[in-house]
């Protein structure tokens, strides 16, 4: 091996310029060397280096020694740690198979290089073994990679940690809290989540201020870690909030008994509120804390997360109650479980008479132009004079085995109404939840089946499964189904993304259309600036992946404004309707179509130049449309009548309307 170039003849050297083919070169642009070679393989496994075209070799290895030749110094130099993958790409020459690789080497100049290495072997006509490559110094694209991995890394962090006490965050918690449910049938046991409250911690704000409170909530962070195993999580639910994950309880005798987690549970809430009592030093200050704590169990309590945190809560709230600095167990009351039972049987009852349940329709809206594209059906329950909320009956029907043909209902139900809007010319889908047991190759089918019976294409309804669900079915299972599902035309989308647990290579198989961000992440926008990382990462992410981001839980135009601007298109939420019965979503539909006919009739009503023109402008920057009244006039009276609306619309469609048509005028 030389550090000049060699020259070996006229074919050799053309056969090493056409290595360095246009993508080669954009890969390693702006390294610091590029480095063309030849090298003969001999049959004792050693190989020499005919020909090398570049800067040399001390560009990469720095001084050679004098004791060994060029071609040892190189093998010397490659690093131990990729000494495997140096030595398999030799076994692939000798296959006649070409090889690219990274790998390091420890210069004699003490420096470490990264190196680019693409080799292709030749045979010549006598059966000698040629190999031809390029080999550049990648060190400093390396270096960035490093560093950008080393930034995801810390939004990664940031996304699932307390940026003031580094504890996880309530997102992490339930992540962890979700897989130790899921883990409890294997392994017979139990799961406790313990939610603590400071007690009183308001007034220490206000005496010794915000600085002092914050240093006081990593002190109470740290004493809650002491005061656990190092396989329960400590998290921080935000203010003077705290919770504690017991994961894996199990029995310590045999046979159980029957009230182990809860000893086991209380026994860590005695250690937390003991650790507390010892006075904390802030500011130079010596302050005693107190703790009101609730605990919930699974499976006793509460067979999900959600329901369990909620349990959890009130317990804290009835520790508050009885006196602060104390825990409480979650326990219904007798009443409560007597009227549990009666709403059981009410229930069953209007499940199986299909009496007293109906759906209403939330829009799901255009960002940009507020024209509602689709509607999320959401179950209600009239239980005599009470429409019960989704939330005060669902996990009973789960917990009595009728979320099947509840689930069945709404599917049916949501069918019929689409194929009515098919009809009368809504051009809407509907969008449906379904529990996790429906995300099996079977219920999917049966999903399928019953939108075909109403004689819809399957591209009317969009089926909503949460992220955590998605994960939990076999990949193999659900291959042949999924690929069904979409070479029909059903919509997927992942329900509350962010909230659960995922994989992301997972929901790059999983052929879904939509991402729906949760509502948790929008609400604090667009003031709050880790929300505001967070969601423009998932919207990037929904992007990256080719999928539509829809952003749930919209109130304010703010809200609206931000997602616009980092690219997401869709959203529903109140800022835009409510849910509404099947009719209202109609009128609304119109509305928002009459609404954005008449902003550009208004628009269109005068011809170009002259005084006529002038005024079309003026009208064009007229303020946006505030009340029923403002903007009514006779040009929308056509508008109107094409789409069969009798009322002037109103509300954030109107308000679009008017912004586009301002956008158009002013665009001539």
């Amino acid at each position: 091996m030389a550090g000049d170039p060699i020259s070996n003849g006229g074919s050799n050297q053309e056969a090493l310029i056409a290595l360095a083919t246009t993508d080669v070169l954009r890969r390693v642009a702006g390294t610091v060397a590029i480095h063309l070679y030849e090298m003969e393989y001999l049959a004792d496994g050693t190989y020499v280096c005919n020909t090398f075209i570049g800067e040399g070799l001390e560009s990469l290895l720095g001084p050679l020694p004098d004791d060994r030749t060029p071609e040892e110094a190189w093998e010397s130099a490659v690093h131990p740690d990729d000494r495997e993958v140096y030595n398999t790409a030799s076994v692939l020459l000798e296959d006649d198979q070409p090889a690219e690789i990274e790998y390091r080497l420890v210069g004699y100049d003490g420096r470490i290089r990264w190196v680019w290495d693409r080799m292709r072997p030749r045979r010549t006509e006598d059966g000698r073994l040629l190999v031809d490559g390029i080999v550049a110094d990648i060190t400093e694209r390396r270096k960035a990679s490093d560093a950008l991995e080393e930034a995801r890394r810390e939004l990664h962090h940031i996304a699932f940690h307390d940026p003031l006490t580094g504890l996880p965050n309530r997102v992490a918690f339930q992540e962890r809290l979700d897989a130790a449910i899921a883990r409890c049938p294997q392994k017979s046991c139990a799961v406790a989540v313990l939610f603590i409250d400071l007690d009183n911690f308001k007034l220490i704000n206000d005496s010794f201020g915000h600085a002092a409170g914050d240093e006081l909530l990593v002190a109470v962070a740290a004493r809650l870690q002491a005061a656990t195993r190092t396989t329960d999580t400590v998290a921080r639910q935000g203010g003077d909030e705290f919770l504690v994950l017991l994961a894996d309880i199990a029995p310590q005798e045999v046979p159980a008994d029957p009230e182990y987690a809860h000893k086991a549970a209380e026994v860590v809430a005695l250690k937390i509120r003991r650790t507390l009592h010892a006075p904390f030093v802030v500011s130079g200050v010596e302050i005693f804390v107190s703790a009101s704590i609730g605990v919930s169990l699974h499976p006793d309590d509460a067979g999900d997360s959600e329901t369990l945190l909620k349990h959890a809560d009130a317990a804290m709230y009835r520790a508050k109650d009885a006196g602060r600095d104390c825990h409480a167990l979650y326990a219904m009351d007798k009443d409560d479980a007597l009227a549990q039972l009666s709403m059981a049987g009410r229930l069953r009852t209007a499940v199986e008479q299909t009496e007293g349940l109906v759906l209403h329709y939330q829009p799901l809206v255009r960002l940009d132009s507020g024209e509602i594209v689709g509607a999320e059906a959401l179950i209600r329950w009239q239980d005599g004079e009470r429409l019960v909320p989704p939330g005060d009956f669902l996990p009973l029907a789960e917990r009595t085995g009728l979320m099947g043909p509840l689930s069945d209902w709404v599917i049916g139900e949501a069918c019929q109404q689409a194929k009515q809007w098919r009809n009368r010319r809504v051009d809407l889908y509907v969008s449906i939840n379904l529990p996790p047991s429906f995300w099996q190759p079977t219920a999917m089918r049966h999903v399928l089946s019953t939108i075909e019976s109403f004689g819809l294409n399957p591209d009317r309804l969009m089926i909503e499964i949460t992220e955590s669900a998605m994960m939990v079915e076999s990949r193999a299972s659900m291959e042949p189904v999924l690929a069904e599902l979409h070479e029909r035309g059903l919509r997927l989308a992942i329900d509350d993304f962010g909230s659960g647990h995922s994989s992301l290579s997972r929901l790059n198989q999983m052929r879904v259309s939509t991402l729906k961000i949760d509502r948790s992440f929008v609400q604090d926008l667009p003031h709050d600036p880790n929300s505001a990382v967070l969601v423009s990462s998932i919207i990037q992410l929904a992007r990256n992946l080719g999928l539509d981001p829809l952003a749930e839980g919209i109130e304010t135009e703010e809200q609206r404004a931000f997602f616009l601007e980092h690219g997401c298109q869709l959203g529903q939420g109140f800022h835009f309707s409510r849910p509404v019965v099947a009719g209202e979503l109609e009128t609304l539909y119109r509305a928002s179509r009459a609404a954005e006919s008449a902003a550009y009739a208004d628009c269109e009503e005068f011809p170009r130049g002259g005084v006529l023109a002038r005024s079309q402008s003026a009208r064009c920057s007229a303020p946006m449309i505030q009340t029923p009244l403002r903007r009514w006039g006779s040009s929308s009276r056509t508008a109107r009548q094409r789409t069969g609306v009798t009322q002037p619309p109103t509300g954030p469609w109107s308000q679009e309307a008017s912004r586009r048509a301002r956008r158009r005028c002013s665009s001539r």
